[in-house]
C-alpha cells in the first residue's frame, strides 16, 4: 500500500500434530521392566496468529527511515493422550517441586502449586481455622493447628513457617490445596525495531524482541532464599522472621527441615520483557574512494548484543526456554546476567 510503503503479511493457523513420540515413557515394573525407549501417545493441536508490517514512515532526501514490527500468537492443545502414559510428575509434598500434569483440553507448561499467604507471625496464627474463620477443635476439645500432609508427613507448622493456603479448610496442606498457578507459554512475542539510513552510506540498525504474559519459575529466588543448608543466601533473608510478631514474607531459617519452600506462587513471576537485542551502526565507503581503490564495496561496522532489557521480572533473565521432555515448565536458574557482546567488523567486496 501506498507506493510500497506499508505491507502486511498476516496469518491464521492451525496445525494437527498426531503420535506424539515420547521418549524414555515410565511403565509399571510389573513386566519386569521400567519403561519404554519411545512411544507414539498423543495428538496435539496447536493454533493462532501472526501479522508483520513491513513500513517506511519517513523518506526525504538523503533520509530513509524503514520501520519493521510482528506479533504473534499461539495455543498448544493436548487433545488426545494415550492411557497408558503417566499424566502427572512432581511431588508436592518435597520442597522446591511444583506439580505438572498433562490433561486434555490443556497445554503443555502448566505448573501447579500451592498459593503462599506469607508467614506464621506466632504460635495463635498457625491454629487451623475453618470456612468462617473459626478455629476448629479437635474431638477432646483441644485447639487443632495447622499440619502439613497428614497422616503421611504430618508436620506441625510453627511459629516463623511459611503460610500456605488452606484451599478446602481442613487444616491440613496436602495436594488437595494443590492449584493451577500458571503456564510457560507467552500470550504474545515477536520483534520490531527500526533502520535509519543517511546518504544511503551511513546506517542504524536497532532490533527488539519481547514476550507478553508469561509465568516462569524463579529457581534463582528459590535457592538463595530457601535457607536450608550452607549455601550463599541473597541479602533478601535479612529480613526472615526471627522472634513472635515479626510481621514478614521471609520465613524462618531451618537448616534441613521444615517445609518453607515448596512449589508454590511465591516462586512464580511475571516475566513480560522487550529486550534491545541489537544495534548495528555501519558506514559504507563512498564510490569515488572505492574507484580509487579498485574495490566494489567497503563497509565499516559496530554491533551490540542484548544492551538492555526492559522488565519487572526480578531475576537475572526473564528469556528462558522451557524444560526438556512433556512435562518440561520454565525455570531460571542463572545466577549471572546474560552477556553484552560488542563486535567490530571490516567487510570488502572486489
Amino acid at each position: 500500500m501506498f507506493n510500497k510503503r506499508l505491507s502486511i503479511d498476516a496469518e491464521i493457523y492451525q496445525t494437527i500434530t498426531k503420535d506424539l513420540r515420547f521418549e524414555d515413557l515410565a511403565i509399571t515394573a510389573v513386566s519386569g521392566y521400567t519403561s519404554i525407549s519411545d512411544q507414539n501417545v498423543g495428538t496435539l493441536k496447536n493454533q493462532g496468529w501472526e501479522i508483520g508490517i513491513n513500513s517506511t514512515p519517513y523518506k526525504s532526501g538523503k533520509w530513509k527511515v524503514d520501520f519493521n514490527f510482528n506479533i504473534s500468537n499461539n495455543k498448544n492443545m493436548i487433545t488426545e493422550m494415550s492411557e497408558f502414559v503417566p499424566t502427572e510428575e512432581g511431588n508436592v509434598d518435597r520442597n522446591g517441586q511444583f506439580k505438572r500434569f498433562l490433561q486434555v483440553d490443556n497445554p503443555f507448561g502448566s505448573f501447579y502449586g500451592y498459593r503462599f499467604k506469607g508467614v506464621y507471625t506466632d504460635l495463635d496464627a498457625t491454629r487451623a481455622r475453618d470456612a468462617s474463620g473459626n478455629v476448629i477443635v479437635g474431638p477432646n476439645g483441644q485447639d487443632v493447628f495447622m499440619r502439613f500432609n497428614y497422616p503421611l508427613t504430618d508436620y506441625t507448622f510453627q511459629p516463623g513457617d511459611a503460610i500456605y493456603e488452606d484451599i478446602n479448610k481442613d487444616g491440613n496442606i496436602d495436594s488437595r490445596d494443590v492449584v493451577y498457578l500458571g503456564n510457560s507459554n507467552p500470550k504474545l512475542a515477536g520483534g520490531f525495531g527500526p533502520n535509519v539510513s543517511f546518504n544511503n552510506q551511513w546506517k542504524l540498525n536497532l532490533f527488539f524482541t519481547y514476550r507478553l504474559n508469561y509465568d516462569i519459575v524463579n529457581g534463582t529466588d528459590m535457592n538463595t532464599t530457601n535457607m536450608y543448608g550452607w549455601s550463599n543466601q541473597s541479602t533478601a533473608v535479612l529480613s526472615r522472621w526471627r522472634n513472635p510478631g515479626d510481621v514478614t514474607n521471609m520465613p524462618r531459617a531451618v537448616y534441613g527441615a521444615g517445609y518453607n519452600w515448596l512449589g508454590s506462587d511465591r516462586y512464580l513471576e511475571d516475566a513480560s520483557f522487550v529486550r534491545l537485542r541489537s544495534v548495528t551502526v555501519s558506514y559504507n565507503w563512498g564510490k569515488n574512494l572505492l574507484k580509487k581503490l579498485n574495490l566494489e564495496e567497503v563497509r565499516m561496522y559496530v554491533t551490540a548484543d542484548n544492551l538492555y532489557t526492559f522488565t519487572k521480572y526480578r531475576g537475572q533473565d526473564p528469556e528462558v526456554s522451557m524444560g526438556k521432555g512433556a512435562f518440561g515448565i520454565t525455570v531460571d536458574n542463572a545466577s549471572t546476567p546474560p552477556t553484552k557482546r560488542f563486535s567490530f567488523g571490516l567487510s570488502t567486496r572486489f
